[in-house]
């Protein structure tokens, strides 16, 4: 199971992006605030898990915002 996870894994990171992105926007069409409130959670564990959005780039995003 471990080595079909490894030899599988961008197959299996882009499919949760892409549910993730896919729930984003069933979420903004409803309009009922409850399904927001579990969405911004599964995205803030998403962040969390995330590789790109380390301390760093944050810091590196904020000052480019100020910038503008």
């Amino acid at each position: 199971m471990f080595d079909w996870i490894l030899e599988h894994w961008e197959s299996i990171f882009s499919w949760i992006g892409l549910a993730v992105t896919t729930c984003t926007g069933i979420v903004k069409l409803t309009p009922t605030t409850k399904d927001d409130t579990i969405m911004g959670k599964v995205v803030k564990v998403a962040d969390w898990l995330s590789v790109v959005n380390t301390p760093e780039n944050k810091a590196k995003l904020e000052k480019v915002v100020k910038k503008k």
